[in-house]
Protein backbone atom coordinates (compact mmCIF):
# COMPACT_ATOMS: atom_id res chain seq x y z
CA UNK A 1 0.00 0.00 0.00
CA UNK A 2 1.55 3.25 -1.52
CA UNK A 3 2.05 6.25 1.78
CA UNK A 4 -0.89 8.88 1.07
CA UNK A 5 1.54 11.18 2.12
CA UNK A 6 3.66 11.38 -0.74
CA UNK A 7 0.68 11.87 -2.55
CA UNK A 8 -0.37 14.88 -0.72
CA UNK A 9 -2.70 12.56 1.27
CA UNK A 10 -1.87 15.14 4.44
CA UNK A 11 -3.59 17.97 2.63
CA UNK A 12 -7.16 19.05 2.18
CA UNK A 13 -8.88 20.85 -0.41
CA UNK A 14 -11.16 23.88 0.73
CA UNK A 15 -14.82 24.34 -0.75
CA UNK A 16 -17.85 25.23 0.03
CA UNK A 17 -20.71 21.86 -0.34
CA UNK A 18 -23.54 22.47 -3.02
CA UNK A 19 -26.73 23.00 -0.94
CA UNK A 20 -29.13 23.85 -3.75
CA UNK A 21 -30.06 27.11 -2.62
CA UNK A 22 -31.43 29.08 -5.19
CA UNK A 23 -35.47 29.70 -6.39
CA UNK A 24 -37.15 26.27 -7.14
CA UNK A 25 -38.68 25.45 -10.31
CA UNK A 26 -42.17 26.35 -10.61
CA UNK A 27 -44.51 23.68 -10.96
CA UNK A 28 -47.66 22.97 -12.34
CA UNK A 29 -50.89 20.11 -11.31
CA UNK A 30 -49.24 16.48 -11.90
CA UNK A 31 -51.94 14.29 -13.91
CA UNK A 32 -52.41 17.06 -16.95
CA UNK A 33 -52.70 15.73 -20.57
CA UNK A 34 -52.21 17.28 -23.91
CA UNK A 35 -55.38 19.53 -24.73
CA UNK A 36 -54.83 18.44 -28.01
CA UNK A 37 -57.79 16.00 -29.53
CA UNK A 38 -56.88 12.55 -29.72
CA UNK A 39 -53.88 13.36 -27.58
CA UNK A 40 -53.02 11.62 -24.56
CA UNK A 41 -49.82 12.81 -23.78
CA UNK A 42 -49.14 13.33 -19.97
CA UNK A 43 -47.69 16.43 -19.46
CA UNK A 44 -44.24 17.31 -16.89
CA UNK A 45 -44.98 19.16 -13.82
CA UNK A 46 -42.63 21.56 -15.40
CA UNK A 47 -44.62 22.28 -18.66
CA UNK A 48 -46.67 25.38 -18.40
CA UNK A 49 -48.18 25.19 -21.50
CA UNK A 50 -51.38 23.04 -22.02
CA UNK A 51 -50.36 21.39 -25.17
CA UNK A 52 -47.11 18.76 -25.73
CA UNK A 53 -44.40 19.46 -27.38
CA UNK A 54 -45.40 18.05 -30.24
CA UNK A 55 -48.47 19.98 -30.45
CA UNK A 56 -47.38 23.39 -29.32
CA UNK A 57 -48.04 26.16 -31.36
CA UNK A 58 -45.30 26.79 -33.54
CA UNK A 59 -45.72 30.40 -34.15
CA UNK A 60 -44.97 31.11 -30.26
CA UNK A 61 -42.25 32.24 -29.98
CA UNK A 62 -39.59 30.94 -27.21
CA UNK A 63 -36.25 32.18 -25.48
CA UNK A 64 -34.77 28.65 -22.98
CA UNK A 65 -37.97 27.26 -23.40
CA UNK A 66 -39.80 30.00 -21.90
CA UNK A 67 -42.33 32.23 -24.01
CA UNK A 68 -42.16 35.79 -24.93
CA UNK A 69 -43.89 38.50 -26.26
Amino acid sequence: MEDRTELGGDQSIGATAFTGHGRPSRTFARGRVCAEPGCDTKLSIYNDDEFCCLHVSPSTPRLRGKKIA
